[in-house]
């Protein structure tokens, strides 16, 4: 199968909690991850598309356009930009750093948090262990030495020559990907806290030097095999394997998603649904020579051998 590889920019217009569990026993800390994985692009993609292409969906129709978009589109994780440089996470010997940055830099420009609590309506008080503290990634940032500036981030999606969607041609325009003339990426949102108006995202050109970075990141097509590098930190998450030899760190995969069994009523309860996978490496970490991958359609990697 031939592909077609699209370099994909955006700009935060709000913050963005990418949140992952388990939640370390007794915090009262959501985390945000530092990044958006290419589960989380599919996720937002589908929910902004399938209504758009049906009048009143329900649950068979969102799985119904997710799976396709699987078979036609391949997304990779997305990082994080100042529109100077691309900040993806790198395990060195002098600890985690991204891109230039060292984790603490890094987290203390581009990551905030919130703090709420929960008020009795009878006493005026706050409710007992209501105090909940919500860790974000900025949409601005700035410091004492540098005006405010805005946030972006990229990535990259690959399209299968010939691809359609519920019947209708994908197409690749104008930098962006149209299911007939509806774009996939226009409005859509990604992670949680919609409800703080978290996770809105805008469609941007990709232009400028740090682009030619990504384009370097992502010089891979869905079907290519890829030899691990000691050298080469990983772009996303890849399956623990007890007899690879790393330098970085693992965590258990898992995420709160709609259940997607069949119904023929619309989606209800989101997250209520766990999804717990396996054990990952987790992006930045470096694996030494321990064999072949390829990447999903949710731009983590996967064994080949």
């Amino acid at each position: 199968m031939s592909w077609q590889r699209l370099l994909v920019c955006f700009e935060l217009l709000s913050p963005v909690h990418i949140g992952f569990l388990p939640n370390q026993a007794g915090t009262i800390l959501a985390s945000t991850r530092c990044y958006v994985p290419g589960k989380s692009l599919w996720g937002a993609v589908t929910a902004r598309l399938t209504p758009r292409l049906f009048k009143t969906p329900t649950t068979i129709d969102f799985r119904k356009v997710g799976d396709e978009i699987k078979l036609e589109v391949f997304f990779s994780y997305f990082y994080l930009s100042d529109g100077e440089s691309i900040f993806n996470p790198n395990y060195t010997p002098e600890g985690l750093k991204w891109g230039n940055l060292s984790d603490k830099e890094f987290r203390g420009h581009f990551l905030g948090s919130h703090v709420s609590t929960t008020i009795e309506k009878v006493t005026g008080t706050a409710a007992d262990e209501s105090l909940h503290e919500l860790e974000f990634i900025r949409h601005v940032v700035g410091s004492s030495k540098k005006p405010s500036q805005k946030v972006f981030m990229v990535g990259a999606v690959w399209v299968a020559d010939g691809a359609r969607i519920m019947g209708q041609p994908l197409q690749s325009r104008e930098g962006s990907l149209f299911v007939g003339d509806v774009d996939m990426f226009e409005g859509i949102t990604v992670g949680g806290e919609r409800n703080y108006g978290f996770g809105r995202l805008k469609r941007i050109a990709c232009t400028g030097t740090w682009v030619e970075g990504a384009g370097k990141l992502w010089e891979i097509t869905p079907d290519q095999d890829i030899r691990l590098e000691k050298d080469r930190p990983l772009l996303a998450h890849l399956p623990y394997r007890q007899d690879c030899v790393f330098f970085g760190d693992i965590e258990l995969l898992a995420g709160r998603e709609y259940d997607l069994r069949g119904s023929t009523l619309p989606f209800r309860n989101p997250g209520a649904h766990v999804n717990a996978e396996a054990h990952y490496f987790v992006p930045g970490t470096r694996v030494q020579g321990a064999g072949v991958v390829r990447f999903d359609p949710w731009g983590r990697l996967i064994w080949k051998n």
